[in-house]
């Protein structure tokens, strides 16, 4: 009987071991440093910032609980413009490039970022303060706009 009873405490106690490591599905999330631990279910945000005189850092950031896929038509990725105080676009990057033509896609999984460089051009304008509006171009049409301002001196 006592061999019995100890063959259970040891079934219930290996159960109570392998419950305990195997945790949750929210233990191997990334740390979103702004919440002070785990990732709180969000969305994809974007931000710019400048990094150089004329040069900027587009982020797109994936705060969610699960991946999510962007599908191009194009190498293009992102578009930007700029537009003058008065609200009038003077520059899209777009109308000036051109781009690979074959299908892509871009995975960003819970927790990560996709992040681009941009160069803005002289494209002779005036000196003042622009806006510069930078979104993905994705086939599902979610763009996530940023925008900063930029100055010509």
């Amino acid at each position: 009987m006592r061999q019995k009873t100890a063959i259970g405490w040891l079934i219930v106690l290996i159960a109570a071991i392998l419950l305990a490591a195997c945790g949750t599905e929210s233990d191997n999330l990334p740390e979103d440093p702004d919440s002070g631990g785990e990732i709180i279910e969000g969305e994809v945000t974007s931000t710019i910032e400048e990094t150089d005189n004329g040069t900027y850092r587009y982020t797109v950031k994936n705060d969610t609980q699960e991946a999510v896929t962007f599908n191009f038509t194009s190498g293009q990725r992102y578009d930007f413009t700029l537009t003058d105080e008065q609200g009038i676009e003077v520059f899209r990057m777009s109308s000036v490039s051109m781009y690979t033509q074959a299908l892509g896609e871009e995975i960003l999984r819970q927790g990560e970022e996709l992040q681009y460089e941009i160069q803005v051009p002289e494209a002779n304008l005036e000196p003042g303060t622009y806006t510069l509006e930078v979104w993905m171009t994705p086939t599902q049409g979610a763009n996530y706009p940023a925008e900063i301002e930029h100055t010509i001196e």
